[in-house]
């Protein structure tokens, strides 16, 4: 809460182990709550499910060869795209970048986004490609 009270933009990420408890801990401040044993959970059934999916995504994440990578890339309030679609703001040409999500402030995340989806400040992209393109995105956007 101190935190919080603080600084009213801080993202705070708080750890649980009683799924009750997330209530209390939003409501004192906590933008999300984790709980390793449900995210343990998901990951067996995922190792289960789509193994080579799953050793893939842990490659590509965490390895220290090659350069592809997901990432993310905020809209600003200064960027050029604004107002345009994601067809128009050359993430595909000018970068080499897949958009694989997009995530308005107040709405769900949609994957899969369609080029024609319109870019916002504020908007969230959620991106793959070369660790240096997307640098180089997220300087100019």
């Amino acid at each position: 809460m101190a935190a919080r009270m603080l600084n009213k933009n801080l993202r705070i990420v708080s750890s649980m182990t009683d799924p009750k408890l997330e209530p209390k801990l939003k409501q004192a401040g906590a933008n999300r709550v984790v709980s390793p044993n449900f995210i343990g959970a998901l990951r067996i059934a995922s190792e289960m499910i789509r193994p080579t999916v799953v050793e893939f995504l842990d490659s590509m994440l965490r390895a220290s060869q090659g350069n592809l990578r997901i990432s993310q890339i905020v809209i600003t309030a200064h960027c050029p795209m604004i107002g345009k679609s994601i067809s128009e703001s050359g993430l595909d040409r000018h970068y080499a970048l897949l958009v694989l999500g997009l995530k308005e402030p107040t709405q769900e995340l949609v994957f899969n986004p369609s080029p024609t989806s319109q870019l916002n400040a504020g908007t969230t992209l959620i991106v793959m490609g070369d660790s240096s393109d997307i640098a180089r995105a997220k300087k100019d956007f």
